[in-house]
């Protein structure tokens, strides 16, 4: 069970928050976690709209979920990065926001988003869809990033991008010990062929990685990196990465705040 959500969640709970019940579900149990993945997709060359597809799916808690999450997009992916692959609301991609609802089902549930189709020769651009207002579930992976790749033009190597302001909480108590969180990191294009991202990470309540590797099989967007917290602990991680085998990052870090449960 693995637990992530925003940064600016973290600032509105202490460490050793006790993790919430669902609405109606039993005493016990936990509410469920909802996240959303990041996606990459071809803007399209013609004129008109494409549809990209962001997947919010439902995990753990024990309980069945019965509770609701907002969404809404946002430019870039909620940190400061280079304008030239931001994706501009209005120009490149419409507006989204709403509310997700579960009741009582597991089954994930999609947000699709228009994206101008066009024969311009530019970056690969990226935006969000972001999570919150939770209600009787818990908000996991909170940013789904989306790549729209440009496609009027031969290109091979991908640009890589991390979202900062992660939180990996609220630990059960029951969590079995040397369990990992992960961070996430997505592709603007799928690769002919493997790529290795490094990161290495810096702090308290996990155990310290000098030099782990993410690996992107061929065709593969998402990758994650891993680091394993220190059962009981609360602390902050700063997650590196760094040293693509191709392409270039353009975001590179993700601060981690461990919040255990108990």
């Amino acid at each position: 069970m693995r637990r992530i959500a925003t940064l600016g969640a973290a600032l509105a709970v202490t460490f050793g928050l006790t993790v919430p019940v669902a609405e109606g579900g039993e005493a016990g149990c936990t509410a469920p976690v909802v996240n959303v993945s990041g996606v990459s997709q071809a803007e399209g060359t013609s004129t008109g709209y494409t549809t990209l597809v962001f997947t919010v799916s439902v995990a753990d808690g024990g309980c069945a979920p019965q509770g609701s999450v907002e969404y809404r997009t946002i430019e870039g992916n909620g940190s400061p990065i280079d304008p030239a692959v931001t994706a501009k609301e209005g120009v490149d991609y419409l507006p989204s926001a709403g509310t997700l609802t579960w009741s009582g089902s597991t089954d994930a549930q999609t947000v699709a988003v228009k994206v101008r189709a066009d024969a311009l020769v530019e970056n690969d651009e990226m935006f969000s869809l972001r999570l919150y207002g939770e209600k009787g579930v818990r908000i996991g992976h909170s940013v789904g990033v989306a790549w729209v790749a440009d496609d009027d033009a031969t290109k091979t190597a991908p640009l890589a991008t991390t979202q900062e302001g992660e939180i990996c909480w609220s630990i059960p108590p029951n969590f079995a010990p040397g369990a990992t969180c992960k961070v996430p990191i997505v592709l603007s294009r799928p690769v002919a062929g493997p790529l290795t991202i490094r990161y290495r990470t810096e702090g308290s309540g996990h155990v310290p990685v000098k030099d782990g590797v993410v690996t992107f099989p061929r065709g593969e967007t998402r990758g994650y990196a891993e680091f394993t917290y220190l059962p009981g602990q609360a602390g902050k991680a700063r997650v590196e990465f760094f040293e693509p085998s191709q392409g270039r990052l353009v975001y590179s870090t993700s601060t981690m705040v461990i919040s255990p449960a108990r």
